[in-house]
C-alpha cells in the first residue's frame, strides 16, 4: 500500500522531522478527547499534548476517506480524516462518530478522485408494470425498442417443473435461467440474493464486469458479510486488504449515493464506468426488472419477458404443458405474435416482404424452437425496424408493445 506521501497525489517535498525547522502541514483536532495531532509532510503525526504519542499517518485503503491516522488497533477501532475535512471515528460494530476536524495546508489534500454525479435519463425506459423506468442517456439505444421476447420449448417446461417438484417458485426460478441469457441471469441471481440496494450495486457490478470488476465486488462482499452491510465500517475491513483503484472507485460511487439518499445499479454504473460493463438493452431490462421484482421470478420472467411470458408460466400449472398448454404451439405469446401479423398485414398488405418475413418467422416459433432462434431474432428485428421506420403505424405498434417487452417513450 502507497503512503499518504506517494509523488502521484502530494506536491510537496519530505522533510525530516525534527528540531524547530521542521513543517507543519496539518492539524487534527479531536474534540471528542480534547487532543490535537500535528502532521509533518513525512506523514508523521505527533500529539501536541504529549509528544511521545505518534504514528505515521497513510492513505485510506477503502478510498472513503482521504488518510487513515494512526490507531493503536486500527481494525476495529481508527481516525480518519474524512474528504470533508472532518475527522472521523469508526469503531467495529458500532459505527461511524464525527469527532473534530482536520485542516490541512494547501496543496495537501487532492480532491476525491470519485465525484459521483446522478445521470442524466433519457426521454424513454423500461417499461416496468404499468410504469416506465428511465436509462441513463450514456447507455440508451434509441433505435433499439424491442428485445426477443422469452420463449421455451414444452421439454425444458417439462423438465423444471420435474425439478422443482411442482411448487410454483422454483419452477418460475428454472424457467427463468433457461430462458434469459448468462449476463441476464447473473443479474437475476445478484437481485435474489443481495439483502439492500448497496449489496445489489456491489453485485451486479462484478457480476457484468471484467476480472477487476468481480474482484472489487469480492472485496466488498467480504466487508459487507463481517460487518453486515454497514458501509461506515468498511474502512475497517479494507484495512486488512490489498485494495486497488477499481475497488475504492466502486466503495466511493455507492458511498455518496448512499450518502445522497438513494442507490441505483444504473447510477453506480455510470460512476464506475459503464463501458466496462457492456449495458446493451437487454441487460438494461434486466437490471430494472430485477430491481423492481426483488428477484421474485415469476414478476421478473413477465418483466423481462412481457406480461404474455407470466401468463404463460402461470399456464403450466393451471392447463399443463405442451399441447394446448403452455408454451405449445397455440401458446399465448405466438397467438399474440399472430395478432401482430395480421395488424401487419392490414397496414402493408399480405404481399409485403416484412409481412411475409413477419409470418414465416412466427410459424417457425409456433413449431417449437428455442429461444435464440433465427426466427425469434428475426421478429425482434422487424419489430424494431417497424418502429423505427418512416411513420410507424401505431395500431401495429400497440400490438408488438403488447407481446415484445422492451423500452417506451416517457411522453
Amino acid at each position: 500500500m502507497r503512503t499518504w506521501i506517494a509523488a502521484a497525489l502530494f506536491a510537496f517535498t519530505v522533510l525530516a522531522v525534527g528540531g524547530a525547522s521542521a513543517q507543519v502541514v496539518g492539524r487534527c483536532i479531536a474534540n471528542k478527547y480534547q487532543q490535537s495531532f500535528v502532521m509533518y509532510p513525512n506523514g508523521l503525526m505527533v500529539m501536541e499534548q504529549n509528544p511521545m504519542n505518534q504514528g505515521i499517518a497513510v492513505r485510506d485503503p477503502s478510498g472513503m476517506n482521504f488518510l487513515r491516522l494512526p490507531a493503536a488497533n486500527p481494525f476495529v477501532n481508527a481516525y480518519f480524516a474524512a474528504w470533508t475535512g472532518e475527522l472521523i471515528e469508526v469503531t467495529a460494530n458500532v459505527g461511524m462518530e464525527v469527532i473534530g476536524s482536520c485542516h490541512f495546508a494547501a496543496g495537501i489534500m487532492p480532491p476525491n478522485p470519485v465525484q459521483y454525479q446522478a445521470p442524466q435519463m433519457a426521454q424513454w425506459g423500461v417499461r416496468v408494470g404499468n410504469a416506465v423506468q428511465p436509462v441513463p442517456r450514456q447507455v440508451a439505444v434509441p433505435d433499439q425498442r424491442y428485445v426477443r421476447p422469452l420463449l421455451a420449448t414444452p421439454d425444458t417446461a417439462r423438465q423444471c417443473m420435474d425439478q422443482s417438484g411442482g411448487e410454483e417458485k422454483e419452477f418460475a426460478d428454472c424457467m427463468v435461467k433457461n430462458m434469459v441469457g448468462p449476463r441476464e441471469e447473473a443479474v437475476y441471481d445478484c437481485a435474489k440474493l443481495s439483502g439492500n440496494k448497496e449489496e445489489f450495486a456491489f453485485c451486479t457490478v462484478g457480476a457484468l464486469g471484467g476480472e477487476n470488476e468481480r474482484k472489487a465486488a469480492a472485496q466488498v462482499k467480504e466487508c459487507y458479510d463481517q460487518f453486515d452491510g454497514d458501509l461506515d465500517q468498511y474502512p475497517l475491513c479494507m484495512a486488512q486488504q490489498n485494495v486497488d483503484e477499481d475497488t475504492q472507485r466502486l466503495i466511493g460511487c455507492v458511498q455518496q449515493q448512499s450518502e445522497g439518499g438513494d442507490v441505483t445499479v444504473m447510477g453506480t454504473a455510470m460512476c464506475y464506468g459503464a463501458d466496462r460493463l457492456n449495458l446493451n438493452p437487454e441487460l438494461q431490462i434486466a437490471v430494472e426488472c430485477a430491481v423492481a421484482s426483488g428477484g421474485e421470478p415469476m414478476t421478473f420472467a413477465g418483466c423481462t419477458g412481457g406480461r404474455l411470458t407470466e401468463r404463460e408460466l402461470t399456464k403450466c400449472f393451471t392447463d399443463g404443458i405442451g399441447g394446448d398448454g403452455c408454451f405449445g404451439p397455440n401458446n399465448e405469446i405466438v397467438k399474440a405474435l399472430r395478432g401482430v401479423g395480421i395488424k401487419l398485414d392490414d397496414a402493408f398488405g399480405p404481399n409485403n416482404d416484412i409481412v411475409k418475413t413477419w409470418n414465416n418467422a412466427v410459424s417457425d416459433i409456433q413449431n417449437g424452437p428455442g429461444p435464440n432462434n433465427d426466427a425469434v431474432k428475426a421478429v425482434t428485428t422487424i419489430a424494431n425496424d417497424i418502429t423505427n421506420g418512416p411513420g410507424p403505424n401505431n395500431d401495429v405498434v400497440k400490438a408488438i408493445d403488447n407481446v415484445i417487452p422492451g423500452f417506451s417513450s416517457m411522453f
